[in-house]
């Protein structure tokens, strides 16, 4: 059977054709952009999740390229950063110089007639840390009220104990000590006369070093407020006196109405 021919087909077959195979290409490039665009969006959220932490206090990362971002730490501050803040104090690493030592007196509270705290603050002035013996040899404290000594430690050598003290040059080491309020004499003895209340110095100096000197207020003491309770009591109430037979006894009736001499309590 002979091939069948076929003629030209119209125009519009053409047409309707080309229109199919350009809405064709057109929707598989809208497909293949959503299907890339979707994948970079789902790639880039877990990144920009990842940068959030718990508490969000900004810290600085370092990214790949090595450059600094900010992100959040999850981590709150605590005793750890508390404990890295605090400064390690430094270890004597020998004796004291005597004239390396400065003393600071500090005088507080002090009423007349008690005994009062004397602090003495040591620091050093060129090394950062070492030991100093604490002594009446090594240690000098001076109580004046304008010309008048009144107190010094030389007399009064027990009032300075012994001791071993770390003295550093960032901090202060206090060493307590006591005066009796009294005024001072060869023996240090109890028969001397009480300070007045006032406006004194003290003065502090290690052996060799400068002194310093301090002022300070000795108060008057406050008397003690003594409060007594009394009690009220009772008084006992007077009963008229009977006769014989056991009636009360009235003026008029037996006995005579004029007064017999004795004193009625009151």
């Amino acid at each position: 059977m002979p091939a069948l021919t076929r003629g030209p087909l119209p125009a519009r077959v053409y047409w309707v054709r080309r229109l199919l195979v350009l809405g064709t290409a057109t929707l598989l490039v809208v497909a293949i952009a959503r299907l890339l665009g979707g994948g970079s969006d789902a790639a880039s959220e877990p990144d920009a999740g990842a940068q959030l932490v718990a508490d969000g206090s900004p810290t600085a990362a370092a990214t790949l390229d090595g450059e600094p971002t900010t992100t959040t730490s999850a981590r709150k501050p605590g005793k750890r950063a508390s404990k890295s803040q605090e400064p390690v104090l430094a270890q004597p690493d020998g004796p004291c110089a005597d004239e390396d030592v400065a003393i600071t007196p500090k005088v507080e509270n002090a009423v007349a007639g008690r005994p009062v705290q004397i602090v003495l603050q040591l620091r050093t002035l060129e090394s950062d840390a070492c030991t100093w013996r604490v002594s009446a040899g090594t240690v000098t404290v001076n109580i004046t009220s304008g010309p008048d000594d009144i107190w010094t430690s030389r007399q009064c050598r027990r009032a300075i104990p012994a001791r071993d003290v770390v003295v550093r040059k960032a901090v202060t080491s206090n060493v307590s000590i006591t005066w009796s309020s009294r005024r001072s004499d060869d023996g240090c003895t109890r028969l001397t006369d009480w300070a007045y209340p006032g406006w004194y110095h003290v003065t502090a100096a290690a052996l060799a070093g400068e002194p310093s000197d301090a002022q300070f207020e000795l108060r008057t003491p406050t008397a003690a407020t003594i409060t007594k309770t009394v009690t009220p009591t009772q008084k006992p109430s007077q009963k008229p006196s009977q006769s014989a037979s056991g009636r009360p006894v009235t003026p008029g009736q037996g006995q005579s109405a004029s007064p017999s001499g004795a004193v009625e309590p009151n």
